[in-house]
């Protein structure tokens, strides 16, 4: 049998023992004479242990996919005897998704639990639809940051109905994890319960009739340190100490995490779009992120990026291809154990911030190594906009350089407010005039015919 992601699965009959997470993905086919045909269960490397229900659609063609459960809630003999119930439904011709719509219609009279309309709400994130760049799951990052931002609630409320929950559960809930030193995490989890609630108001659903997470006052919002001081940027001498420490054997990360970071401040693109550079996209002067590789593909306008290369930028890029297979894919291929195409944006930034004091630490982390405080990676970006400021260009250049852009292609606001800070970095900003009063000589000169070289004016 082949599962929805096309991999192969492997029969036997499903018990305890398979409940073990592998350093990849398996997926087995409850088998033999006591198994029940159609019975999945997926296992993934995190622990998550998830029972399915396939079947073929006479109508498509095609085999349809029906969550279960997860272990330990579910086990392999109640996931069996459900798919035996859903074996029994398929076969008196009836829809298991018309069957369920109706019994959650019943479970919403009655009063549907949060772990019940979660269970829900996963099977409509998860499905797949058409975008422009492909078939996809409409909430592509479901498996790896929603359900995650989902395990504390579930812990807390998971047998409680959802009108039960309350904006002071929330509250709750967003304390405790602040109070753990994760203000990231506790945003995060926030904004998604936030997004969570809307969903279940919807009119198909009405599980709730107000959205509990209500706008936080801002002095409420919880922020982590390196977030208090907005506009980091780096001092020249903290640029130098920071590209030739990259350069030292025992500075943390691979060669190529370190690369990746140097192409970011040389390129000014982002992190998240120097990792997905693919070799067949890196031309001698420039090169091309696709659509689906950049943030802006959502956007109706959303196009592909084509950045010029700079001499670093080439040597940088030079170097990254001589390490490795020279004829892969990735620029900066990612972990196989992972299952990761290529680095990721976080992954760099975790390298640059973690510390030896952290719980749980991996070893230090670039900055902690390289003596410099709170730098992250989009501060590399932040740093060479402003030093474009300083060699005289404007917004709207610099915008471009970015990558911002408006409806009429013009800088964007974001580009002054976010990234050009008065930090003096390079030794002489370059007043625009001086460049233009340059030109103008430059010009005048070939008009008129005059000679180029510097003509020595004696005093009177």
């Amino acid at each position: 049998m082949t599962t929805k992601n096309g991999e192969n699965s492997v029969p036997v009959f499903i018990t305890e023992k398979h409940l073990v997470a592998g350093s990849e993905r398996k997926t087995y086919s409850d088998g033999g004479p006591k198994g029940q045909k159609g019975l999945a269960l997926r296992t993934t490397p995190n622990g998550v242990f998830t029972f399915y229900y396939q079947h073929l659609n006479p109508s498509t063609g095609k085999r349809d996919w029906h969550v279960i459960g997860t272990y330990p809630e579910w086990t392999p003999a109640r996931a069996r005897a459900e798919a035996t119930r859903l074996a029994g439904l398929v076969a008196g011709g009836k829809s298991i998704k018309l069957t369920r719509r109706v019994a959650a219609a019943l479970a919403r009279a009655e009063g549907v639990t949060f772990q019940q309309a979660f269970d829900e709400y996963a099977d409509y994130c998860t499905e797949l639809v058409d975008r422009r760049w492909g078939r996809v799951p409409r909430k592509e990052t479901f498996d790896k940051n929603i359900r995650y931002a989902f395990t504390r609630p579930l812990e807390w409320w998971g047998k409680r109905a959802m009108c039960e929950i309350t904006s002071g559960d929330i509250n709750e809930l967003y304390k405790a994890i602040v109070a753990e030193g994760k203000p990231a995490q506790a945003n995060n989890v926030r904004g998604q319960l936030g997004t969570f609630f809307v969903w279940a108001m919807h009119d198909d659903r009405k599980y709730v009739t107000a959205n509990p997470c209500t706008k936080m006052l801002e002095d409420d919002i919880a922020v982590e340190k390196a977030d208090t001081e907005d506009g980091r940027v780096l001092t020249a001498d903290e640029l130098r100490t920071f590209w030739h420490g990259l350069d030292r054997k025992a500075c943390p990360g691979s060669r190529l995490a370190r690369l990746a970071l140097k192409l970011s401040l040389v390129t000014v693109l982002r992190t998240g779009e120097c990792v997905k550079i693919e070799r067949e996209n890196v031309r001698p002067e420039s090169v091309t992120l696709p659509l689906a590789a950049v943030k802006g593909r959502r956007s109706k306008k959303a196009r592909s990026v084509i950045q010029p290369l700079n001499r670093l930028a080439r040597e940088i890029l030079g170097e990254v291809f001589s390490i490795g297979d020279p004829n892969r894919r990735w620029a900066f291929p990612g972990k196989e154990e992972r299952g990761d195409e290529h680095m990721t944006q976080q992954g760099l930034g975790r390298l640059m911030a973690r510390r030896t004091t952290h719980k749980g630490h991996q070893g230090e982390g670039i900055c902690e190594y390289l003596g410099l405080e709170d730098v992250t990676p989009h501060d590399l970006r932040r740093t060479a906009a402003c030093i474009l400021e300083q060699l005289g260009y404007d917004d709207k250049t610099i915008g471009k350089v970015m990558t911002h852009k408006t409806a009429d292609k013009e800088a964007a606001p974001v580009t002054r407010e976010r990234y050009l800070v008065p930090v003096q970095i390079i030794a002489r900003p370059v007043d625009v005039r001086v460049k233009a009063l340059d030109d103008l000589d430059a010009a005048l000169r070939e008009i008129l015919g005059l000679s180029s070289k510097p003509r020595l004016v004696k005093a009177a």
